[in-house]
């Protein structure tokens, strides 16, 4: 009940109050391991949760990107390209260095497992300054 009350009080509260920061990624770490034949490069393995309204922001990875939406949908877009919406069952691949961002705008969750091949030592993910 108390949580109701507090919805609905959000909901009718002034602007200030909606103009809140996007919901957080819940990002968990499923596997870390050198990649076979290659000492200087890993596989890092994420399952990531995405809130309503969550996003990634614009940002490059040092190595490739494989994901797959195991729930929900993600609605992924390139620099310079048209966004394109991922479902649930549905895969897409980044690159090395290309800017794209991802976003669940959608009104429910969205679930999805990301692999990545990276060089050690380097961040899986690096923010675009515009």
């Amino acid at each position: 009940m108390l949580l109701s009350l507090v919805l609905v009080a959000g909901l009718c509260a002034p602007t200030p109050l909606l103009a809140q920061d996007a919901p957080k990624l819940k990002i968990t770490p499923v596997q870390k391991e050198p990649l076979t034949g290659q000492p200087d490069k890993e596989v890092v393995a994420l399952i990531v949760e995405w809130p309503p309204g969550s996003g990634t922001g614009l940002h490059t990875h040092p190595g490739d990107e494989y994901t797959t939406v195991l729930e929900g949908e993600v609605v992924g877009r390139k620099e310079g390209a048209e966004p394109k919406t991922y479902a649930a069952g549905q895969s897409y691949h980044n690159e090395p260095g290309v800017v794209h961002e991802a976003n669940n705008k959608a009104a429910s969750p969205a679930k999805t497992f990301n692999v990545f091949v990276v060089e050690k030592g380097k961040p899986i993910s690096e923010p675009v300054k515009k």
